[in-house]
């Protein structure tokens, strides 16, 4: 889901470093003092300028991903201009189209929140995440693309997507999509005409203090003609809107948790957005249809039901006795 495209064209273009060559051919990025090259192989290569040359850091070398720290560097930009410094070199050993302007992207926003000149310890802490993200992209997807973006079409929706994005599941197997503290909003979407979710008998259970929502809509598959956006599309639209590097990297971590191996269908899946705005509603949990505890015998455990949600008051509604306004999470709604 590359935001830097032209970056990514540039780098896409960029003459790859031959083993005769003694230098490296680099972009260099703009407001910052590091690079982005083209290794022999085509790999996108960091060069990171660091204010700890001689610091004992340890390199890594991993099947995706390799870390070289402190390695003496001559580079030339696209201007000309020589440079010759010490850098940390951080490598995608992949030659996946939309794993390289993943990376290039994320390792990007890695940078905004460091020093100019970061500390190599410093730099070693947001390498550990990237590594964690990129093993997440080796693991099968934990959800299907269409769950995935109709959670985020409630975000995107959301008049405060931060509020959203900072309450969203750490782990795609969460019971609920999101909480903020006693409040919670779990989100199902279907392709059928009727509105009908499944859920489990401890999704509608919660804790007796706790408040729950439930965010129902109609997502069907359609073409980008057909007013259809991908899940990059959804991604693009809300990160237009956040500010917080954080809260944007939180985003690209969670979709990485949650679609896996799936990654390239990220930009090619599309899904009917006018419709699926036109019926997305919100529904205090107690309205919905489900079974009694009185009834579930004590021996008798994960239960999984179907419930019909047609006809159900949207607590946004003027109808509604729900209270949108005591909670930060669901004004975000309003």
């Amino acid at each position: 889901m590359p935001q830097n495209s032209t970056l990514f064209s540039q780098f896409q273009l960029l003459q790859q470093t031959t083993e005769q060559e003694s230098h490296f051919n680099v972009i260099a990025l703009e407001n910052m003092p590091h690079k982005l090259g083209r290794s022999q192989e085509g790999f996108p290569k960091f060069f990171v300028r660091t204010n700890s040359a001689g610091s004992s850091v340890q390199n890594i070398v991993r099947e995706i991903l390799s870390v070289q720290y402190n390695a003496s560097c001559q580079l030339i930009d696209l201007q000309g201009n020589s440079e010759d410094n010490i850098f940390a070199i951080i490598t995608l050993r992949s030659p996946e189209v939309s794993l390289q302007s993943y990376f290039i992207d994320i390792f990007l926003m890695m940078l905004e929140r460091l020093p100019q000149f970061p500390a190599n310890r410093e730099l070693a802490v947001e390498v550990e995440n990237l590594i964690a993200i990129f093993n997440a992209l080796k693991n099968p997807p934990k959800k299907k693309i269409q769950g995935l973006w109709a959670e985020l079409l409630v975000i995107e929706q959301s008049t405060q997507p931060e509020t959203l994005i900072n309450a969203w599941h750490s782990s795609p197997s969460a019971k609920y999509d999101f909480t903020l503290g006693r409040d919670k909003i779990e989100v199902k979407s279907t392709s059928s005409e009727e509105r009908v979710h499944k859920f489990s008998f401890d999704q509608l259970h919660p804790s007796a203090n706790s408040r729950l929502l439930i965010a129902s809509t109609i997502v069907r598959e359609s073409g980008p003609a057909a007013d259809g956006l991908s899940v990059k599309d959804l991604y693009d639209r809300i990160r237009q809107r956040v500010t917080a590097i954080d809260s944007q990297l939180r985003m690209y971590t969670i979709i990485a948790e949650t679609i896996g191996t799936d990654l390239p269908r990220l930009e090619n899946v599309y899904f009917d957005y006018t419709t699926a705005v036109d019926y997305l509603e919100f529904y205090d949990y107690l309205t919905v249809p489900s079974i009694p505890d009185e009834n579930i015998p004590p021996v008798v455990t994960d239960i999984t039901f179907s419930s019909n949600l047609n006809g159900l008051v949207d607590v946004r509604s003027d109808e509604s006795p729900f209270d949108m306004n005591s909670s930060a999470l669901y004004r975000s709604l309003i």
